[in-house]
């Protein structure tokens, strides 16, 4: 009878499970990242964060995500369903703490994961990077923003060659790569003082790709070591600064709050690995302010070694502070292609007047920086000084509207160079210079100067046409400006803002017909020509009525040319120097397209093609 009720309640039983089904178990949720509490830097293009959790059932069954967000721990909102334990929210607002869970579901059960909470990077960070070898905006190169040698953010330059981000409180280093691309680390980088940094990216020279290890170290004027610069408080007038480098330093400069250059540094040094100079602090007063140390390899491998000084110096009393007068520029547009930069002698017939020797030599290597692909821009300031007593020296500005002013450079001279960051050809530019007093305070503003600067234009060759046959003895040649980006167009260089007809375009010296067989005996016209405007230009190859034809004979002597061109003969022509000049009563702007020695352009800008003709018997 016991046997009897055993089998019945076990019947009963298989019953019951056969109607219920087994007791689901639950799943288990983790959270994962952002950790809880990490500070997360994201990109500014989309303020993103991925939320990452992680589940499992024990029953196998796919699970559902709840993903819930909101600005307070009481108070989430459900911003997604998901089949995946991750979830990317976009437009976060950076400064702002985020609070989130997840509650996974297997379809018959859910569980909730513990509150997290995350804050958004809320220093605004912009790397702008240049290529310094084309003097274009270097797009493409990857920018990682580390910590601890660990990777926090990464992406790409854009076609302006920014980098944007925005990034928690703290210390960061920046490294830059690319294909063919030496190696430019920044270090030391504070987003919260130094929201925008500009570095660049050069093209490595060698296969030697090593990064240096830079020290610097600081010194009273008495030689005192200052063991940690950036915990001291600086009283002094100046500071003795010694770096040294694991590698030789190809070049090495230094720049007291800006990015030093080729023309704007207060030291520099060459093939050395250490150096020691004194740098003077006579122009800040109760600020930190940060001191660049910009080494270069010789295979252009970049370190931008940052360090803090806080400075609180006795300056003397200022009772009296004056503008700089006279303000004036001169700006290029050129698409040479260099990749070591000279200058070759000055613009006689504009610039000796004006440019002085120091100027000159100032010139001599530097190479411009900015963002317009196959163009090297760059603007040349000068002023008259203010008076010298507790002058410390000079803060550069550059304004887009005439208002709101940005310092772009600092001198102790009275003349100085925008390296042409962000400069655009047809925008409008303004530009002011102020007096730096010894107590860190400044002038009022000097005059202003209004610029604009040109674009690039191309010239195309019209006739005789390339491979043409037959061609007259006495050919009239015909050329024109042409858009350089579509050459089917005229060009427009001065954009919006200056008309055509307000542009001289300016041929030297050319045409030139080059004999192919005497490769050491040519023909060139030897005038100027200048239209108003990006006009068609026809010449006749007329020597007998026309001096201006000259021969070039092997010697180098030169004669005039009175006969045609030989029979039968293959010639090749082109142009030798085509620039554009356009002059304000604030100075003037040239852009430049082919200058083969006559210094329109600061560089040998050579032709893009030349045109080959065959004579006939007339």
């Amino acid at each position: 009878m016991r046997f009897k009720w055993i089998l019945l309640a076990g019947v009963f039983v298989l019953l019951l499970y056969g109607c219920l089904g087994p007791v689901n178990g639950l799943p288990t949720v983790s959270l994962i990242s952002p950790y809880d509490g990490q500070e997360v830097a994201v990109l500014a293009s989309d303020k993103a964060v991925t939320l990452k959790s992680t589940a499992t059932d024990p029953e196998g069954r796919s699970l559902t995500f709840d993903v819930y967000m909101g600005t307070s721990s009481t108070n989430l909102s459900k911003i997604a369903t998901v089949n995946e334990p991750e979830y990317t929210v976009n437009n976060l607002t950076p400064g702002q703490t985020y609070y989130w869970k997840v509650i996974v579901s297997d379809g018959i059960s859910s569980v909730e994961s513990p509150i997290w909470s995350f804050t958004v990077g809320g220093n605004h960070s912009l790397v702008k990077v240049l290529d310094f070898t084309t003097g274009s905006a270097t797009v493409g190169a990857t920018v990682d923003i580390l910590q601890n040698s660990n990777v926090v953010i990464s992406t790409t330059t854009d076609e302006d060659g920014h980098a944007e981000f925005y990034l928690p409180d703290g210390r960061y280093d920046i490294k830059i790569t690319g294909e063919g691309k030496a190696t430019s680390v920044v270090q030391n980088y504070d987003p919260g003082i130094l929201e925008t940094i500009e570095t660049l990216s050069r093209r490595a020279m060698t296969d030697y790709n090593v990064v240096p290890d830079v020290t610097v170290e600081l010194f009273t004027p008495e030689g005192t070591p200052i063991t940690d610069p950036e915990a001291t408080t600086l009283t002094f007038d100046s500071v003795q600064v010694k770096v040294t480098s694991s590698e030789l330093m190809y070049v090495m400069y230094i720049g007291l709050d800006y990015v030093p250059s080729a023309v704007a540094r207060d030291i520099s040094a060459f093939n050395t690995e250490e150096y020691t100079a004194t740098i003077s602090l006579s122009r800040f007063d109760g600020v930190t302010v940060p001191m660049h140390v910009v080494v270069y390899t010789v295979n252009d491998t970049r370190v931008d070694k940052i360090v803090y000084l806080t400075i609180d110096r006795t300056p003397p009393e200022v009772t009296e502070r004056i503008a700089p007068t006279g303000l004036w520029y001169a700006g290029w547009t050129s698409d040479a292609d260099v990749e070591y930069y000279s200058l070759p002698s000055p613009i006689k017939q504009i610039l000796e007047e004006k440019l002085p020797k120091e100027m000159i030599k100032e010139l001599k290597g530097y190479k411009p920086e900015h963002n317009i692909p196959e163009t090297n821009i760059f603007v040349q300031l000068a002023w008259t000084h203010a008076p010298n007593t507790n002058r410390a020296g000079y803060n550069i500005y550059r304004s887009t509207d005439g208002e709101n002013w940005e310092k772009v450079a600092f001198t102790t001279s009275y003349y100085r160079f925008d390296k042409g960051f962000d400069l655009e050809p047809g925008k409008k530019y303004y530009y002011t210079v102020r007096t730096v007093y010894v107590d860190g305070t400044e002038s009022e503003n000097s005059n202003v100067v209004e610029v604009i600067p040109l674009d690039l234009f191309k010239v195309k060759l019209i006739s005789p046409a390339d491979n043409q046959t037959n061609v007259s003895r006495t050919p009239t040649f015909r050329w024109k400006p042409v858009n350089w980006i579509d050459q089917t167009s005229e060009p427009h260089i001065g954009g919006e803002f200056i008309g055509d007809e307000e542009i001289y375009f300016v041929y030297q010296g050319s045409p030139w017909i080059y004999d192919t067989t005497l490769s050491e005996q040519h023909i060139f016209y030897d005038s100027m020509i200048l239209t108003f405007g990006p006009q068609e230009v026809i010449l006749p190859f007329d020597p007998i009525s026309d001096s201006d034809w000259v021969r070039i004979l092997p010697n180098e002597s030169q004669i005039q040319q009175t006969e045609p061109l030989e029979k039968f003969k293959t010639y090749e022509w082109g142009l030798d120097c085509a620039v554009a000049y356009y002059e304000t009563v604030d100075g003037y702007w040239i852009s430049s397209t082919i200058d083969l020695g006559y210094d329109w352009d600061r560089w040998t800008n050579e032709a893009d093609y030349y045109n080959r003709f065959t004579t006939g018997d007339n």
